[in-house]
């Protein structure tokens, strides 16, 4: 759609955060290469952007679930995905243009969010996109329509428009975790951290207190240490206690890290944290709470841009291995809510590593073989057959 006049652009009118910030640009955007420099927003990323990433998407129409399978020319479909997910929590939103080779198939195309600018009609009813590109070779476009762009966001605050970091809430936080880490480290560059203290009662020069020191060191080290310590009578020794100031520092900014946890929404123990009051199955509960709310953005852009309800296995990211839906089974079977037998064909149709159909079906075989096998072996195998 083609407009003769725009209002301001979205990010640049009230979204801009200031220069103040150590983290966000001046633009209001989250580089990728700053954030991650932090461990525990980088453990946080990683573990959220790589298990969204592990979704599968797909909607019953075949040339809709093609795109989904492979929404990108240049990687794979877990390696696009991630790329966009990690955008979208760090910046809370993440681009992509829909495009279409010479053969008519689509594939989208992830744009940084630092090169793209997001329009407000006069009349506030429609958005453009402008993207910028820095290869020679690709023209910028502008005035894109809002159904050739793929755009998820996080928590926005303007009608669902934009999306906000949520890393904007740890501006204070991390700001200190930077500073107090940096006191650390000059302490131990900086600091003079002597483990003992030899003592003599004369005044001596300092080549004196070299000779003195490399002397003591060599009668108490190496083939005599732990042996005797024998002094003169004008010399005393003094050990020193390693004081935990330091330590205390360092562990005053761990709370830091739990922040994060909380604005991520993952349970803190996802960071190395200890959680005293959750089990495995709460904070796996929690996890999967979280992921649920990130995920529910992609569907709802997904579902909008390409028109149909979009079908989600969430499996391979909260059940990698089947045991959860064999544990839910198996609890079914003995509740008797379901009978063996349904329980047993959900398990064939699952993907329990265990219960798989070819073990099934091996098992099977073998039971009525076993069974033909008490009368007549070949009779019990030519009946089966």
């Amino acid at each position: 759609m083609f407009f003769e006049q725009r209002s301001i652009p979205i990010r640049g009118s009230g979204y801009a955060r200031g220069s103040h910030s150590w983290l966000i640009s001046d633009s209001g955007h989250v580089p990728a290469t700053v954030a991650m420099r932090n461990s525990d927003i980088r453990t946080a990323i990683t573990i959220l952007a790589s298990d969204i990433a592990r979704v599968t998407y797909s909607t019953g129409n075949k040339k809709l679930d093609k795109l989904l399978a492979a929404p990108s020319k240049m990687t794979g479909r877990y390696a696009f995905m991630q790329s966009m997910m990690a955008q979208m929590l760090l910046d809370g939103n993440a681009y992509a243009l829909r495009r279409e080779d010479k053969a008519g198939h689509e594939y989208w195309e992830y744009v940084s969010p630092s090169h793209v600018v997001v329009n407000l009609a006069d009349d506030g009813q429609s958005l453009s996109y402008d993207f910028s590109f820095d290869s020679v070779d690709e023209r910028d476009e502008k005035d894109v329509e809002a159904s050739d762009v793929i755009h998820f966001r996080l928590l926005g605050i303007d009608g669902g428009l934009m999306g906000r970091s949520p890393l904007e809430s740890l501006q204070t936080e991390l700001s200190l975790q930077k500073s107090s880490r940096n006191l650390a480290l000059n302490i131990f560059k900086r600091a003079v951290n002597p483990t003992s203290v030899l003592k003599y009662a004369a005044k001596m020069s300092p080549a004196a207190k070299n000779e003195a020191r490399e002397a003591f060191e060599e009668a108490n080290s190496g083939d005599n240490s732990g042996r005797a310590l024998i002094m003169d009578n004008n010399s005393t020794f003094e050990q020193l206690e390693v004081k935990s100031d330091v330590a205390k520092l360092l562990q005053s900014t761990d709370w830091t890290r739990e922040q994060i946890a909380k604005v991520f929404m993952i349970p803190s123990d996802s960071l190395g944290s200890e959680s005293q009051h959750s089990n495995i199955d709460q904070m796996q509960a929690q996890y999967n709470t979280a992921l649920g709310r990130y995920i529910a953005a992609v569907v709802d852009e997904l579902s909008l841009k390409l028109g149909q309800p979009i079908i989600t296995n969430v499996r391979e990211a909260i059940d990698l291995d089947g045991s959860k839906i064999e544990a839910r089974t198996i609890a079914l079977v003995k509740d008797k809510v379901i009978s063996s037998d349904v329980g047993l064909e959900i398990l064939k149709r699952s993907h329990s590593d265990l219960v798989t159909p070819e073990i099934i079906t091996a098992v099977e075989i073998n039971s009525l073989t076993s069974k033909g096998g008490d009368d007549d072996g070949k009779e019990g195998i030519s009946d089966t057959t």
